[in-house]
């Protein structure tokens, strides 16, 4: 038989060892959310670089398909980009699978403009310069990129 001195030792958990399984469980909690927190940060800004890598191709490919029905810039001065493609007044808007003209989105967080230039050095091929904004690219107002294509 069991002693009425062992029965009494087994009589349940204490405060103590009450608090500190709640604390484990609460430290465990707060990672878990932090980590939740974290995730979605993450996955939020490589959406957007994923979107603005799409973005960009886009471009690149209605330019380069159809250059010769663009107008083109012959002024070769690189440094009036700023001139021709101010920040706040780029023609074109865009966010996360949109894109419009400038007016015709109002939830469009980004927007872009190019400028098509010949190539001074190989006939035949144009500069093209791309300027894009987005507000999440803070503090950078905003991103140029430079690719070249040809006319057909």
């Amino acid at each position: 038989m069991i002693s009425k001195s062992l029965i009494r030792r087994n009589s349940g958990q204490s405060i103590v060892e009450a608090l500190v399984a709640l604390g484990l469980i609460s430290i465990i909690g707060l990672t878990f959310a932090g980590g939740m927190v974290s995730l979605r940060k993450t996955s939020k800004a490589s959406l957007m670089a994923s979107a603005t890598d799409r973005q960009v191709n886009d471009i690149a490919e209605n330019i380069k398909a159809g250059v010769q029905d663009y107008q083109v810039n012959f002024n070769y001065d690189q440094t009036k980009i700023d001139d021709y493609l101010p920040v706040d007044n780029l023609p074109m808007l865009w966010d996360v699978g949109r894109v419009a003209e400038r007016g015709n989105c109002e939830t469009c967080k980004g927007s872009y403009g190019y400028i098509i230039q010949p190539y001074e050095i190989y006939r035949g091929l144009y500069l093209v310069t791309l300027r894009m904004t987005h507000e999440s690219w803070l503090p950078d107002k905003f991103r140029d990129y430079t690719f070249v294509v040809s006319a057909k």
